[in-house]
């Protein structure tokens, strides 16, 4: 009977042992008070002690969100051990008084992840009268790709809208950094034809009349479909699920964690997407980390899923219009260096043939430094060899109608964008098979 007492008591031990180490962890409460219909945001200032995003096993911290006792959210603390501000959305709230809990959620944080310190949560609430309110009110809220789930991978970062006019209508176009994606374009190829091993993924289109009622709401579906969207909304927030492993989505279903980010506004009428992670360049020290976790990173020249550190690459920003099938690429040649270093590698699959305002990059050896370069050159291709009269017919109009190198430069030790390299040069059209070259204006 006594061996019974004791293995009984034994066993509640050890199941009240197992509930403290599972049980939720309550960081924060907060109350705030609404006079009106609002749309509420969070401005959340954490860090958790004993994580990187570049270790494994330590990854992060997560914390999960309730609004009025409702879970609301989980949001991905990826900065680590360093105070950062998260930008999210507490979604749209009544009249009256509310609370806000922030739990810290032990079975989708990192085994390290036992401290986390809340700085600040500033909340504030915008009325229907307030200019981003409708912007905040249409941002779409993702459920995370159950794949991912304790993963750490292909995390969305930050959300941007763009608000376009088209035919008297007023479109908000909302877009999503992810970490990277764990599908798709190879990790060297995204080097090369992106400038990036992020993933930028638009999410929706919400169109409005001039009363401003929507009428209309089109997403990006798997392969990259545009899809009318038919799912259910939160208020006036489009959910979707994101959906395959390219961070495509889904207006049906749902999974385990969801992530509702504040958008930023901006006008990329004269920028690349890219230049939304320059204007938040922690987004490329968090893409560095996530490479070098999963090895992707090596200083072997090869091709496919690993690459070089990226603070080997030099990143070109540029504007050009591709015609006719034409292919664009760029090279650099070193100062007491014959060699020039391509960003396409030779590979008809790397060059790229969208148009408009875009990012590749070339890998240098390392060390290599903005001093150091001589020449950038810029190269019209055409996808295949031309044979046929209707080939090379097409081959003499394609041609690549360069309008500017906007900017090109390394990352820093701390993998955030350096100072840009004066190029002299100026708009020119690149005719199939012909390489224009620049010289470099910067001191010995």
């Amino acid at each position: 009977m006594h061996s019974l007492k004791t293995f009984t008591a034994s066993i509640f031990a050890l199941l009240m042992l197992l509930t403290a180490t599972t049980s939720a962890q309550t960081l924060l409460e907060k109350k705030f008070t609404a006079s009106a219909e609002s749309e509420a945001t969070l401005d959340l200032t954490a860090s958790a002690l004993g994580t990187s995003w570049e270790k494994s096993g330590s990854e992060a911290a997560t914390v999960s969100i309730f609004v009025d006792g409702k879970k609301h959210q989980d949001a991905i603390l990826f900065a680590g051990a360093k105070p950062f501000t998260y930008r999210l959305l507490l979604g749209r709230i009544a009249p009256g008084e509310h609370n806000v809990r922030i739990e810290l959620n032990r079975q989708q944080s990192a085994a390290t992840a036992t401290i986390v310190n809340i700085a600040d949560a500033k909340i504030s609430l915008l009325d229907r009268n307030q200019p981003d309110f409708q912007m905040i009110a249409h941002a779409p809220i993702l459920f995370a790709r159950p794949d991912t789930i304790g993963k750490f991978s292909d995390v969305p970062l930050l959300m941007y809208c763009e608000t376009l006019k088209e035919s008297g209508k007023t479109i908000l176009r909302y877009t999503v950094i992810f970490t990277n994606e764990d599908g798709g374009t190879q990790t060297a190829a995204l080097m090369a034809r992106w400038g990036r091993t992020t993933d930028i993924e638009w999410v929706v289109d919400v169109e409005f009349d001039a009363t401003g009622k929507v009428v209309n709401s089109t997403f990006q579906a798997a392969s990259h479909v545009t899809t009318r969207f038919q799912g259910k909304r939160e208020a006036d927030h489009p959910l979707f699920l994101t959906a395959t492993v390219n961070n495509n989505f889904s207006d049906q279903g749902d999974s385990a964690m969801r992530f509702t980010l504040r958008p930023i506004s901006v006008d990329l009428s004269a920028h690349s997407r890219e230049w939304v992670m320059d204007q938040n360049p922690w987004t490329y020290t968090v893409m560095a980390e996530e490479m070098t976790r999963e090895g992707k990173i090596t200083d072997e020249r090869t091709l496919g899923a690993r690459i070089g550190d990226l603070r080997t690459y030099l990143y070109v920003d540029v504007a050009s219009t591709q015609q006719s099938g034409a292919l664009f690429s760029f090279a650099v040649k070193l100062k007491n260096n014959p060699r020039w270093y391509t960003s396409d590698f030779g590979i008809n699959s790397y060059k790229i043939e969208r148009s408009g305002y875009f990012r590749t990059t070339i890998r240098l050896p390392k060390g290599t430094t903005l001093k150091q370069i001589e020449r950038l050159a810029a190269r019209c291709d055409l996808t295949g060899n031309p044979r046929s009269k209707e080939e090379i017919a097409k081959a003499t109009t394609a041609q690549c109608e360069m309008g500017a190198i906007n900017k090109v430069f390394f990352l820093n030790d701390n993998y955030q964008p350096g100072a840009s390299l004066p190029i002299k040069g100026s708009a020119v059209k690149i005719l199939f098979g012909e390489t224009v070259e620049f010289p470099v204006g910067i001191g010995k």
